[in-house]
């Protein structure tokens, strides 16, 4: 009796193993990876490049996953300043959840919640932001503000399975440090410390007079087919602020990312031009 009970046990736990299995689907998405529970999901698209992927709920909540490899190093919170900037100006634009730095699975990501309105239709949408080197992915929740939390819980454990295979530039990084690691008189434009471990300072002068800087990390890159720069030519160099300080006070008013290319053809007096991408500012830099 018992040896059947054990054999009847047995077969129940493959059955169960068995069924679960059947409910769930795994996903590969770029350098994303997760399972979602088909019984709950329905995938209404996947793009031929194999960027995107749309899932939806019997209560047409939708889940959207997307993921490319842009021309220059990434951060969430440029992505989200973009979506901002798009629909702040609809009508009852609020944000439920404030930009939050969040763990998943060893990988950083960040959350950002908002509600907008579309003719007589209220949307609320929770999303999450991946950026890394070049790689960029969001995963987003939307859903008519009344069914939100009909299918909130699910999206939240489909989200949170999630796994980046994170892309590393750690090569091309060291070289581009050997050039940048060390002090940079800017004349004008102030002065600029490159830290071995990935820090910068940048101060308004030489003085390096605390009250009047702006500070954060920084990656670079020693080529970039995007921007047209071959090693030997140059670095690639992006700037992440994390604070402004104007006067003794934060100030507010701060680019989250900033991008330049410095070139290795040096001008009078043995310095180096570089230019903001984005704003085509030029600088000339003077190692010290």
């Amino acid at each position: 009796m018992k040896k059947t009970i054990y054999v009847l046990n047995i077969f129940l736990i493959i059955f169960l193993f068995t069924a679960c299995g059947k409910n769930t689907s795994s996903i590969t998405l770029g350098n994303l990876s997760f399972k979602y529970d088909t019984k709950v999901w329905k995938m209404l698209e996947k793009s031929d490049e194999s960027t995107s992927i749309e899932l939806r709920d019997s209560n047409d909540n939708i889940i959207n996953i997307y993921t490319s490899t842009e021309s220059t190093y990434q951060h969430p919170m440029t992505m989200i300043s973009f979506i901002e900037d798009i629909l702040s100006s609809s009508e009852d634009f609020q944000v439920f959840q404030e930009p939050n730095e969040i763990t998943v699975n060893g990988n950083k990501w960040y959350e950002y919640g908002y509600i907008y309105t579309v003719g007589s239709t209220t949307y609320k949408v929770y999303q999450r932001y991946y950026g890394k080197y070049y790689t960029a992915a969001s995963v987003s929740y939307t859903s008519i503000i009344d069914n939100f939390y009909a299918g909130y819980d699910e999206a939240i454990k489909l989200m949170s399975q999630i796994k980046v295979n994170e892309e590393v530039n750690n090569e091309n990084e060291k070289k581009a440090k050997e050039f940048l690691v060390g002090e940079w008189d800017l004349n004008k434009e102030g002065y600029l410390i490159f830290s071995e471990d990935g820090t910068y300072e940048w101060y308004s002068d030489k003085s390096k007079n605390k009250n009047n800087m702006h500070y954060g990390t920084y990656g670079c890159d020693v080529e970039n087919p995007s921007l047209s720069l071959n090693e030997g030519d140059g670095i690639y160099l992006v700037l992440f602020p994390e604070a402004l300080i104007i006067n003794g006070k934060s100030d507010s008013s701060i680019q989250f990312k900033n991008d330049f290319i410095i070139s290795f053809k040096e001008e009078e007096n043995n310095g180096y031009s570089m230019v903001n991408i984005a704003t085509y500012s030029l600088y000339t830099m003077y190692k010290q």
